[in-house]
């Protein structure tokens, strides 16, 4: 049937689950969590009884819980049908509705008051493979938002260890920062979900991430210039502003680990531009090389303006911007990832200092 985990008495968590728990909790880097998600996972699977295991992730665009969509982070013992089936077609059923609204686990066994063992899902899917018991949890971060579920099948209903009752909770709080880690772009950060992700190589080649929708820039030469350049100042962490096809996309890079480099690979988030600070794009042009220490004759040059005409401009982004001074904007336009850097990389590389700051 499918019955909530939590409706009989727990047994203690064994001292092999709490290491299990311990290894998830030190993940911190979306290369990490991804390559330990398989092997975490046959430590689940043994510890708990079961025969196969299947952490998938909540796709970004996919948050209407009457609909949802799933995306494989890891998948242990399951062939690939069942695991496609686990993956696309469980949650549109109402085995899966029962799951995304259960508070805690459902679990099939021999009693079955909503006669699970005579739907599709058992009769073509699981009991040809062989599996008489299984588990299903929807992971939730902290803003009860969901982030994916967790699979676990086992031969019969007498596989399972005896502590899966107080064991799941906790597993399922730890799979879910698994899951978040392995689809965010920086280290114990969860960017919010409208930022779209990809990692580049050091060749500059794009890999999607995991549950992520693609870039809302294209990864043209001039974008790839300018984040090569901020990395190659020795910056680990940017976030700034840049203009395509007419529309302003905010940009956050980061080097995860090591020291930055031209070449390093690194993790690129986008999204629109949530705000300008009121800024016209021209202010912005010129507050940005403000920021670079740049003086009113050298903008002007630089941007083909008179000196009086960025004097006005200078005077209205203090104004705009409450500042006294011109230091005082450029920090307040650092602070809020609102610099619009060209692609030139003497520019970039003196701006990308100014540039770094903590993602967050």
């Amino acid at each position: 049937m499918d019955a909530p985990i939590g409706a009989s008495a727990p047994h203690p968590v064994s001292d092999r689950l709490i290491d299990l728990l311990g290894d998830l909790a030190a993940l911190a880097t979306p290369d990490e969590a991804t390559t330990a998600a398989p092997r975490l996972l046959e430590r689940l699977a043994g510890d708990l009884g079961a025969a196969a295991c299947q952490l998938d992730t909540a796709l970004t665009d996919a948050d209407d819980p009457q609909a949802p969509s799933f995306q494989t982070v890891a998948s242990v013992g399951y062939s690939a049908e069942v695991s496609q089936h686990l993956c696309a077609d469980l949650a549109p059923s109402p085995h899966g509705r029962r799951v995304l609204a259960a508070t805690g686990g459902l679990r099939i066994d021999e009693d079955d008051p909503y006669d699970f063992r005579r739907s599709a899902h058992y009769l073509d899917v699981l009991h040809p493979a062989g599996y008489d018991d299984g588990i299903s949890l929807a992971l939730r971060d902290s803003s009860t938002h969901l982030v994916g579920m967790l699979h676990l099948s086992a031969r019969s209903t007498r596989d399972f260890a005896p502590e899966l009752t107080g064991a799941l909770p906790p597993l399922g709080r730890a799979f879910a920062r698994l899951t978040t880690v392995a689809t965010c772009s920086t280290p114990d950060v969860t960017l919010p979900r409208e930022y779209a992700v990809v990692r580049l190589d050091a060749a500059g080649r794009a890999t999607p991430v995991v549950g992520r929708a693609p870039l809302h820039a294209a990864l043209d030469d001039e974008l790839l210039g300018i984040i090569r350049s901020i990395l190659g100042s020795g910056t680990r962490f940017a976030t700034f502003l840049h203009q395509q096809a007419g529309r302003l996309i905010e940009v956050r890079v980061h080097c995860p680990s090591g020291r930055a480099a031209m070449r390093q690979p690194c993790t690129v988030a986008t999204r629109p531009a949530a705000s300008t600070l009121g800024l016209t794009l021209r202010q912005l042009e010129v507050l940005t090389a403000v920021a670079t220490g740049a003086g009113n004759r050298e903008i002007a040059d630089e941007l083909c303006l008179t000196q009086r005409t960025v004097a006005a401009h200078v005077e209205a982004i203090l104004a705009r911007l409450g500042s006294p001074s011109r230091a005082g904007a450029a920090a307040k336009a650092t602070a809020a990832g609102v610099l619009l850097p060209s692609a030139d990389p003497a520019s970039v590389r003196s701006l990308a200092r100014v540039l770094q700051q903590p993602i967050a």
